[in-house]
């Protein structure tokens, strides 16, 4: 099958590594201006390029990779899905509800195509484990879930980016749906249970900052003064579709913590959790037992959680044939509505909000 990728950045390298490892033929890459498109096109030894998408460069392609910022994912979703095309997008689906919940319509429309939203977390070996001891239904009921995932990339002095621009639609949320949209899908894929109401609150560190040579700092002299206005971190409770309750604490600011997402489940006779800094294992609680480790040390890492999810949906294009592990656009859809509804809450100072109620007015 041939591939394209649409975005030169630091995702969409990752997305050609773990095609490359797929062995997958990557016909074509779309960068916002030719010259990136051509030097990632050098790198990876693609033998076309271009910096806009058409229908016309991408007449011969059979899947499509969406690697853009947020705000520029709905336009080529729409456009590859009209043109029959396969799609594989970058998270979130989009930023804006009323363009996840089109392109959650037409993806049902084009059943025949394979839409996928990438929440590579599922694809660690030690997850899947998990969620198989987890649907044996042997452990009781869920009493309660929580987690976190933290990073530190914007602890100040830290580098400026469209995640940060006012006046980007991209921008509306950070680490809500920069990677908390890691840790919805996460415990939804494994709890089989869907957030329905949503309780947050927002921490900004510093929302003025001073921007001097790209980077922004504290305080500054002969420095642009500019204001942040997305969360550095999030506060977040959530009622699930069962009646359980959930909470997850979101950082962009939490000193040492690389990349930190960990989740734990507590049902009625055990306990499981797992986290990123120890990806192999699992961990697995018994009243009187302690807590027992199983180690799935032939896994993969990172990376290859990448070259797991799109082997998986390259193997659904080839076969003609449905997955439930790779999230579909309706997942991510729903992702972005329990997005909205978080920042509902917090600008209303933590009032509990219903998703399917904010789902409703975009949906229909």
């Amino acid at each position: 099958m041939k591939s394209a990728i649409i975005g030169t950045g630091l995702i969409a390298h990752t997305h050609a590594k773990a095609l490359r490892e797929c062995g997958e033929d990557i016909a074509l890459v779309i960068g916002h201006s030719e010259k990136s498109a051509q030097a990632f096109a050098e790198k990876f030894g693609i033998s076309r390029y271009d910096s806009e998408l058409t229908r016309e460069n991408i007449e011969n392609i059979d899947c499509v990779h969406i690697c853009t910022p947020p705000s520029l994912h709905y336009e080529a979703a729409r456009l590859c899905l009209e043109e029959g095309k396969h799609v594989i997008c970058e998270k979130p689906l989009t930023v804006d509800p009323w363009e996840s919940a089109e392109l959650k319509r037409f993806s049902a429309v084009h059943d025949d195509t394979v839409t996928a939203v990438v929440f590579n977390n599922r694809f660690y070996p030690a997850v899947t484990a998990m969620r198989s001891m987890i649907l044996k239904k042997e452990a009781g009921p869920l009493l309660f879930a929580f987690g976190h995932y933290f990073q530190e990339y914007d602890i100040l002095p830290a580098p400026y980016s469209w995640r940060c621009a006012a006046d980007r639609p991209d921008s509306r949320f950070r680490s809500v749906t920069e990677i908390g949209s890691h840790s919805i899908d996460l415990l939804e894929f494994l709890t089989g249970q869907s957030v329905e109401k949503v309780c947050a609150l927002f921490t900004h560190a510093h929302p003025e900052r001073y921007l001097r040579d790209g980077i922004m700092y504290t305080d500054g002299s002969e420095a642009e003064r500019i204001t942040v206005k997305n969360e550095d971190a999030a506060s977040l409770m959530f009622r699930m579709s069962d009646g359980t309750a959930a909470s997850i604490v979101l950082s962009e600011v939490s000193p040492g913590r690389s990349n930190d997402v960990s989740i734990e489940l507590v049902y009625d006779q055990a306990s499981f959790s797992w986290s990123s800094e120890r990806p192999y294992e699992i961990c697995t609680g018994k009243k009187g037992s302690g807590i027992t480790t199983n180690q799935y040390d032939f896994g993969g890492g990172f990376s290859t959680t990448f070259t797991d999810c799109f082997r998986e949906a390259y193997d659904c294009m080839k076969q003609k044939r449905k997955s439930g592990v790779p999230a579909s656009f309706a997942q991510g859809e729903h992702v972005v509505m329990v997005c909205e509804s978080i920042g509902r809450s917090a600008r209303n100072d933590g009032v509990w909000i219903d998703v399917n109620e904010v789902a409703h007015e975009y949906e229909g």
